[in-house]
């Protein structure tokens, strides 16, 4: 398929717009909570000394205008510098992101793809067995959990599997007490053990919407014409269903599947906050609760820019699985 240079162009146009704005609110919204990083630092570290907090609000740069400080936050950002914490100064945001990602990633990744292959098989033999009891369960356990609250399942789950029942950890992503130097392949296991939870509770969280939506797809499919079509020629409804309705339900969903892992970045705020599970939501929290300017803009600035480049990636390959979408 031959790929239209005024589409690419209009799309990374679009995107480049979007991030920008993407940006700029990153860059107010935190101005827009109140109170003064400064003073909440000097009055945790030096009993509140005024003299104190005007020494950190020149170091930190809040001195100056907020047009300036708007201008130093994107030109910073242009030469991939997304500065320094203020809750933990001097360390640069970078490093800290750095090492929260990759537990958000491991959990989060993992989840959002079993969430989308047990969605997409149970939807599909859901639709296959309407109206007997299997689907009467899956329908009505999806609606259950969609008017359920994500932080409650997620407490359920703990309070079942870990306080009571004892077989799981509370929290944290490793035993604490593992001596430095451990070869990395005796923590697989209990990075895999302390992550359990978590990504059971984001499976369960996320699974109910995306099995309705596969149901619904199929039901819609085996409706069109075309479908019945090769009903009538005599095909057997193994071959129809993958030859022919599989692929073209499964084609809402990617979108929804790409989307997804852009915001994996993003992470789980409440799941990983009630599992104190030390990813880049429980980072954000954090950076709110203190202040943290720079913090709270470098987290939301690399989840800005994984959900629109998975938004973009998502509009070239899309015509490549349905001929039927143009690239003009």
């Amino acid at each position: 398929m031959r790929i239209s240079v005024n589409y690419i162009i209009r799309r990374i146009a679009g995107a480049l717009f979007t991030l920008w704005v993407a940006l700029t609110i990153n860059f107010i919204l935190p101005r827009l909570m109140g109170g003064d990083p400064a003073e909440y630092i000097a009055s945790t570290t030096a009993m509140g000394s005024r003299e104190y907090a005007d020494a950190l609000r020149v170091q930190f740069g809040l001195d100056k205008g907020v047009f300036e400080q708007y201008v130093l936050y994107l030109d910073e950002l242009l030469k991939g510098n997304m500065g320094i914490s203020f809750s933990i100064f001097p360390v640069p945001v970078a490093a800290i992101i750095g090492r929260a990602i990759p537990w958000t990633l491991f959990i989060v990744l993992i989840s959002t793809v079993l969430s989308f292959v047990i969605a997409w098989i149970l939807g599909t033999l859901a639709a296959l067995k309407k109206g007997k009891i299997f689907d009467h369960i899956v329908v009505g356990t999806s609606f259950y959990i969609q008017s359920t609250p994500a932080f409650f399942i997620s407490m359920l789950i703990l309070m079942g599997l870990s306080f009571y029942l004892r077989w799981f950890p509370m929290s944290h992503a490793m035993p604490s007490g593992i001596p430095p130097g451990t070869p990395w392949y005796r923590l697989v296991g209990p990075i895999c053990y302390h992550a359990f939870l978590p990504v059971l509770s984001l499976i369960v969280i996320s699974l109910a919407g995306r099995m309705v939506m596969m149901r619904s797809n199929i039901l819609q499919i085996f409706s069109e014409d075309y479908i019945t079509l090769a009903q009538a020629k005599g095909l057997r409804r193994s071959k129809i269903l993958i030859k022919y309705a599989l692929r073209n339900a499964l084609l809402p969903s990617f979108t929804g599947l790409m989307l997804s892992l852009g915001a994996a970045v993003g992470g789980a705020i409440t799941t990983e906050l009630i599992f104190s599970y030390p990813g880049i939501g429980l980072t954000i929290m954090n950076a709110i609760y203190n202040q943290d300017y720079p913090l709270i803009q470098g987290c939301f600035t690399i989840i800005a820019v994984s959900i629109i480049f998975m938004n973009f990636l998502a509009d070239l390959i899309y015509p490549l699985l349905d001929p039927r979408v143009g690239l003009s």
